[in-house]
């Protein structure tokens, strides 16, 4: 039985209007649905649409107008941008401190599954690569993409590709990366990745996972990246609004 993270409701909300924004069907200074007809529509509570068109505003797509509604003031100039470590676990491996360990077919774990929201051990494409510093291995980043995606590509064979995959997946397949999603912990590091983080067993490593979707909503790929708690320090700036 496949292991799902359902797409969470205000999510799916924010998805639809955003892409009928982006797409022109609400123009700009367009009023959108009401909060009755969008709970209607989507067979959702009231707080849901809230939490969604709260987003939308936040984020610069819509404003809202007290006693009117919403209003579509169109696609925002981008603001914030993506940590350094974010980037690099879309990255391909053609920096010379990268080390590919491995490309090919392996079957989705559970975690992978449920993030590209297939059944568990459907074959996938893995890239998994170590970065490797002067002072010794920083990062273990192993990507999976889907094989309807990865066929057709360079991403399916073990040479270094030049561009960043997500470029690179939009060139030959026409899929545009729209958003990711992340999920951040702090654990203790498992043999296998001691081995190849040359840490000690005890060791506490960062534990992201970074999944890419389309406007739509359907995941592009995911990454797993395991970082080694000593030897790195994560810093964000962002505006507070």
């Amino acid at each position: 039985m496949a292991y799902e993270i359902p797409t969470p409701k205000y999510l799916r909300v924010l998805n639809t209007l955003r892409k009928r924004i982006e797409d022109g069907e609400y123009a700009p200074g367009a009023a959108l649905p009401s909060e009755a007809q969008l709970c209607t529509e989507f067979g959702v509570s009231r707080p849901t649409v809230l939490k969604a068109l709260g987003i939308l505003k936040q984020d610069g797509w819509i404003e809202s107008q007290q006693g009117r509604g919403s209003f579509v003031r169109g696609r925002p100039a981008s603001g914030r941008t993506s940590p350094q470590y974010a980037k690099e676990a879309v990255e391909l491996d053609e920096t010379g401190e990268a080390e590919i360990l491995h490309v090919g077919p392996v079957l989705a774990s559970r975690r992978v599954a449920a993030e590209l929201r297939i059944p568990e051990g459907t074959p996938v494409y893995e890239r998994r690569r170590r970065t490797v510093s002067q002072f010794g291995p920083v990062d273990l980043i192993a990507t999976f993409v889907p094989v309807d995606i990865a066929v057709g590509t360079e991403i399916t064979k073990p040479e270094p590709i030049t561009g960043g995959l997500l470029d690179h997946i939009a060139r030959h397949k026409s899929l545009r990366a729209d958003y990711a999603t992340e999920r951040l912990t702090s654990r203790l590091v498992d043999q296998a990745e001691a081995e190849a983080l040359a840490v000690p067993e005890d060791e506490a490593v960062i534990s992201v996972v970074l999944t890419v979707y389309q406007a739509n909503g359907e995941p592009i790929l995911t990454s797993l990246l395991v970082m080694p708690g000593s030897r790195h320090e994560i810093e964000d700036t962002y505006p507070l609004k």
